[in-house]
C-alpha cells in the first residue's frame, strides 16, 4: 500500500472489548497504519477479527472495493474495533490555503480519503457568490492585500474578467479607456511604462484580467506599436525549437506564412 500525506491521518481510537474499554493500538504495531497494507492484502481474515468494512471505508473512501472481503457492520455486531479519520498533522496551519498545488501535482493522492463532494463543497458554480465558506467575515474589504501577495488565487474561483473587473469598474479602479491611469494596478500613473518589469516577475498576476490580444495591440511584428518584447540576450533559435507555436502569434498571420 502506498504510503500518503493522508496516510497518516487516521487514528484508532479506544473500542468496547467484550465489555470493557481496550486501546486497539495496543493490538498492532506503533507503524501498523502505514504499512497494514500489506498484510490485508496477504489475508483479511486476521483484520475480520476486530474489524468491520467501515472501518476500512473510514479511510479507503475512494477506494471501496479494497473493503469487499469484510464483512458489513450491523446493530447487533458493529464490529470490536472502530476506526475514525483525522486530519493528518500535514493538512493543519492554513491547509485550505495551499493544497491547490498539491492536489493539481497528484489528485490521486487526495482520492485515497476524499471524493469529488468533498471538493464541491468549496470548488461549485457559486463559491463566489459571497455566501460564507472558503473566505473569513468581512474579507471584501480586506482582500485587495491578499489578492496582491498573491496569498490565493482569485481566478480558482472567480472569473476575473466578469466578477473582479465589473467591481473594479463600479469603485472606480479600472481606467477604461485610460491605458496610462493607474487603476488596477496599485494605482500608480503612467504604470503601463513599467509594466514589463512587473509582467516578468509575475506573468500569472496579468492574465488575471488581460488576454493575449491585449499584449498584442503593442507586442506584435505585424503590426500596432511593434513593440519588441525581447529582452537582451535573447535566443529565439531555441524558442523555436523548445516550442515553435509561440513564435505564430507575433509573426505569422497565415499558417505556413512568415513576416
Amino acid at each position: 500500500m502506498k504510503t500518503t500525506l493522508a496516510a497518516a491521518a487516521w487514528t484508532v481510537i479506544g473500542v468496547a472489548l467484550w465489555g470493557v474499554a481496550t486501546p486497539a493500538r495496543a493490538q498492532h504495531e506503533p507503524d501498523w497504519l502505514t504499512k497494514h497494507g500489506t498484510d490485508a492484502r496477504k489475508s483479511t481474515e486476521t483484520c475480520a477479527t476486530c474489524h468491520k468494512r467501515n472501518s476500512c471505508l473510514e479511510c479507503h473512501i475512494g477506494k471501496p472495493e479494497v473493503a469487499n472481503d469484510l464483512p458489513l457492520a450491523t446493530p447487533e455486531d458493529p464490529g470490536l474495533a472502530q476506526v475514525q479519520r483525522k486530519p493528518p498533522a500535514s493538512h493543519q496551519g492554513g491547509f485550505r490555503n495551499r493544497h491547490g498545488t498539491l492536489a493539481a501535482a497528484a489528485p490521486q493522492n487526495c482520492a485515497v480519503c476524499h471524493v469529488r463532494s468533498d471538493c464541491l463543497s468549496c470548488h461549485r458554480p457559486d463559491a463566489a457568490s459571497g455566501t460564507p465558506g472558503f473566505h473569513p467575515a468581512d474579507f471584501l474589504s480586506r482582500h485587495p492585500a491578499a489578492a496582491y501577495a498573491r496569498q490565493n488565487t482569485c481566478g480558482d474561483c472567480h472569473n476575473t474578467t466578469a466578477f473582479c473587473a465589473n467591481c473594479h469598474k463600479t469603485a472606480g479602479l479600472v481606467a477604461a479607456g485610460r491605458p496610462l491611469r493607474g487603476g488596477y494596478h496599485d494605482a500608480k500613473q503612467f504604470f503601463l511604462a513599467g509594466h514589463g518589469q512587473a509582467a516578468r516577475q509575475s506573468l500569472e498576476s496579468c492574465v488575471g484580467c488581460h488576454a493575449e490580444r491585449d499584449c498584442l495591440q503593442c507586442h506584435s511584428a505585424l503590426g500596432a506599436r511593434r513593440f519588441n518584447p525581447h529582452g537582451p540576450g535573447f535566443d529565439p533559435a531555441r524558442l523555436k525549437q523548445r516550442n515553435a507555436e509561440m513564435c505564430l502569434a507575433c509573426h505569422v498571420t497565415v499558417p505556413g506564412g512568415g513576416e
